[in-house]
């Protein structure tokens, strides 16, 4: 079983190798222990290997006042705020939501509603994220 220390040099790798694009990019961050761990790891290592001081771009989808979106503000501070992270939200509401989901059904080609609910705030975090960036990291 390999130790601590080599399941952080293996993660830190799989992080650093996901950074090598000739596009700008940001990373998905809803707040969720998956996507701060990215977060944390990818922060140091972005400075450090493009030596860029640009905020770099954060992307968080929720209802307002949501606790994934509380918490990604949360990590934001955590990870040095605004000089750091851009952090840029896509707050959607109810009535927005049942609009898409005609949509979403379609491009899914399911009616599955645990699929169809969890591709809601994807489809916005993407179509989000792509408005600005090529790639993203995601948890």
């Amino acid at each position: 079983m390999p130790s601590d220390e080599e399941i952080r040099v293996a993660f830190r790798a799989a992080v650093s190798k996901r950074m090598m694009a000739d596009v700008d990019y940001g990373f998905f961050l809803s707040g969720g222990v998956d996507s701060c761990i990215v977060s944390h790891a990818l922060m140091p290592m972005y400075r450090e290997e493009t030596g860029d001081d640009r905020p770099l771009p954060a992307f968080t989808v929720g209802m307002e006042d949501s606790p994934d979106m509380m918490a990604a503000k949360a990590m934001v501070d955590a990870l040095g705020g605004e000089r750091y992270i851009d952090h840029r939200q896509r707050i959607f509401t109810g009535e927005e939501v049942f609009g898409l989901i005609p949509k979403i059904i379609y491009h899914m080609e399911t009616y599955e509603a645990e699929l169809i609910r969890s591709a809601i705030p994807n489809w916005l975090l993407a179509e989000r994220a792509g408005a600005d960036v090529k790639m993203v990291l995601t948890g």
